[in-house]
């Protein structure tokens, strides 16, 4: 049951920690779910990693900035949570902020994600909140594991997930705001 709590509160606590980021006051929050890995349009990245691969899956510059920063936060977690600096260029400061506690909590746990997160399908929508991409990931090949090496998320927590990100340009570039991530078929 302790191992299940354990699992419960590393699949929570990331998500329920970002809730209000940003301008609105909507109940969003960043993509963080704990199984979440790097795209899989990317190469893979050594964990510890300075900076995330930035091999482009789209024509959109908008929908890249997505996929860099579900490398960049994949990145992160691979090397549980010790390397954030690739972090910085791909999201808000304070997206930034509300990640290093996610990359504290890997630490203090000493939880380290495996595998590999598939985009499914990534889009550009426009909302009144903004430019949002809208994407699919599955986790099924990805895994979080402790210390030991075993899986701390509950076999029948889902897999696939919708991630609906704010994105907008600072100093010239595309950077991801926060969001909110649900799971749901697609």
């Amino acid at each position: 049951m302790r191992i299940r709590n354990l699992a419960v509160t590393a699949t929570l606590i990331p998500v329920l920690m970002l809730a209000g980021c940003g301008a609105d006051t909507s109940a969003d929050v960043a993509a963080s779910s704990p199984g979440a890995q790097k795209a899989s349009k990317h190469t893979d990245i050594p964990a510890g990693a300075g900076q995330p691969e930035t091999t482009q899956a789209s024509d959109d510059p908008v929908v890249n900035a997505y996929y860099d920063y579900r490398a960049a936060l994949d990145t992160m977690m691979k090397s549980g949570g010790k390397a954030t600096k690739q972090l910085i260029p791909v999201m808000t400061p304070t997206l930034y902020k509300a990640i290093s506690l996610q990359a504290k909590y890997y630490r203090a746990r000493k939880l380290r994600n495996t595998g590999a997160t598939k985009v499914v399908w990534a889009k550009r929508t426009v909302a009144a909140a903004g430019v949002i991409v809208r994407a699919c990931y599955d986790t099924k090949a990805a895994r979080t594991v402790d210390a030991k090496g075993r899986g701390v998320i509950p076999a029948k927590s889902p897999t696939r997930w919708v991630d609906e990100m704010r994105v907008e340009q600072r100093d010239g570039r595309w950077v991801v705001d926060g969001g909110r991530t649900t799971p749901q078929k697609c």
